[in-house]
């Protein structure tokens, strides 16, 4: 998780961990998250396989620890959203695998899980009762869950 003084797993010493780390395969496809241009490509240090992208609006999205890059990859390359970029590994200071997620706004970390995101496109209406078909089916199927809420107040 994002945080500014985590213990260190390998080094064993408090330390900012301005990033999510995903835990995932090996060799589990990785992808942009945003439209943007590759402005890092390569090793990183404690980071591994690295990739850098820098996006519209100042921010820049950092994948970290990866095993290879996708094929064909270059930096000045133009990628999309969701475009493979690469793929899940542990090199650098790792304990498994795994990606760890960083970004930055105007060159300063900002935790990813608190970025304002657009709001998808809403279900089509033609579509909307087959949405509320499959939802209410997949809700049925997980069942109720372990906590009960009282009916009334004591």
């Amino acid at each position: 998780r994002f945080t500014h003084a985590r213990r260190h797993p390998i080094l064993n010493i408090t330390r900012p961990h301005p990033g999510i780390d995903y835990a995932a395969p090996y060799g589990t496809p990785v992808w942009a998250v945003s439209d943007g241009v590759v402005e890092y490509k390569g090793r990183a240090g404690a980071s591994g396989n690295l990739i850098r992208i820098r996006h519209a609006g100042g921010y820049t999205s950092h994948y970290a620890h990866l095993s290879k890059f996708a094929k064909g990859l270059s930096v000045g390359d133009h990628v999309e959203q969701k475009q493979l970029i690469g793929y899940v590994g542990s090199t650098g200071l790792s304990t498994g695998p795994h990606v760890c997620f960083r970004v930055k706004k105007d060159g300063r970390y900002v935790d990813p899980m608190r970025i304002a995101s657009p709001a998808g496109a809403p279900v089509p209406a033609d579509e909307f009762m087959d949405f509320q078909r499959v939802r209410d089916r997949l809700l049925a199927d997980l069942g109720p869950g372990p906590i009960s809420l009282a009916h009334e107040a004591l």
